[in-house]
């Protein structure tokens, strides 16, 4: 009797290694072959789940997306806590988080060229600034900033920190990088309009 394939255990692994793939060598290192010497699966496996590198690179897009989207999920408590905490997973705080980041700067890259590929990035930069515009609604729910803030111009100023902070720690490696991301979040959050109120 043929064994039956995990299709969910095969795509993390496939995931997890075109992700350390990115990280490590770059975009141009992503082929089918590559992948699934470091997934540790056959190449004709991982061939007929991704026939293509587009499909490949659109999955490793979702994926990343999809494990920032799962580790939200799971944070717990409310206002200024929880928004630092919401906030501190998009930033490449320790090795899975930098890997992940590092991958998706190779993605966006090849984005700029390839619409089909732009689609999916466009598809993350909106849930980046949907998670931005939930940390605002959180603070002002709880007190923390004022009601009467022009939100969607604060959201924008928002990620447009996290995108700047994000590629900061990405580069400069700091000996303690959730000190450094605490410090700047925190001061944007004491300058919000109503934000020095702590909550």
């Amino acid at each position: 009797m043929p064994r039956l394939i995990d299709h969910d255990e095969r795509d993390r692994q496939i995931g997890d290694a075109a992700i350390r793939v990115l990280a490590a060598e770059g975009l141009a290192a992503l082929s089918v072959r590559k992948v699934a010497d470091e997934a540790g699966i056959a190449t004709a496996s991982l061939r007929r789940a991704f026939p293509t590198q587009e499909a490949l690179r659109r999955f490793c897009v979702g994926r990343i997306r999809d494990d920032v989207a799962a580790r939200i999920a799971g944070l717990q408590g409310e206002g200024r806590p929880l928004v630092l905490r919401l906030l501190a997973e998009l930033l490449p705080l320790d090795d899975a988080r930098r890997r992940e980041l590092a991958a998706q700067l190779q993605l966006a890259v090849l984005a700029l060229t390839d619409p089909d590929l732009g689609d999916s990035v466009a598809q993350m930069h909106d849930a980046v600034h949907s998670v931005c515009a939930s940390a605002l609604h959180e603070l002002v729910r709880t007190g923390g900033m004022s009601p009467d803030a022009d939100l969607p111009r604060e959201a924008a100023r928002l990620h447009a920190l996290l995108d700047g902070l994000a590629l900061q720690l990405l580069s400069t490696r700091p000996a303690d990088p959730r000190q450094v991301a605490d410090a700047v979040l925190e001061h944007h959050i004491d300058a919000l309009p109503g934000g020095a109120a702590r909550m």
